[in-house]
């Protein structure tokens, strides 16, 4: 009698294990760990350099100084991803103090963002040492790759 539990619990634990290997297997392409962004538009910018001859870079615009508005959560930007990229951009704001100011989704290659929505309203002033982050991710899998810290001025009118 309890040998013929030990094989029915054994038969189960396989039937169990068979059945949770091949779901993965199954769905694992239709699982994102990160959706991508419904408000990225066609970016209609000036294009980056050609890097094609380059292995395994990924190009990240810089900027000086971001202008926002006063008392505003709803801005005017030029955030994106050049089309040349193998990657998506998942693009931070992030006040001086350390508060994220605003976090996209996903970007695809090609795409933008010239309306963000801030967690919270500035006073008008000037911010030192603010940085727009960008974190990037593989095409194919959504697996991390290299990212970038841009430190910037936050100008508010």
């Amino acid at each position: 009698m309890k040998k013929k539990r030990v094989v029915v619990i054994s038969l189960l634990l396989l039937l169990v294990s068979v059945i949770g290997i091949s779901s993965y297997f199954l769905f694992k392409d239709k699982i994102n760990l990160l959706d991508v962004d419904p408000s990225a538009v066609e970016w209609n910018g000036k294009k980056q350099k050609d890097t094609s001859g380059e292995e395994n870079t990924i190009a990240i615009p810089g900027f000086e100084k971001v202008t926002l508005y006063a008392n505003k959560t709803t801005q005017a930007v030029n955030f994106h991803n050049p089309e040349i990229n193998d990657c998506y951009f998942k693009i931070s704001l992030i006040h001086p103090d350390g508060s994220v100011l605003w976090i996209s989704d996903l970007i695809e290659p090609g795409k933008g963002m010239y309306s963000i929505e801030l967690e919270k309203t500035l006073a008008v002033g000037e911010y030192e040492n603010a940085v727009l982050k960008y974190e990037c991710f593989s095409l194919n899998d959504q697996s991390p790759l290299n990212g970038s810290e841009i430190n910037l001025k936050l100008v508010v009118v």
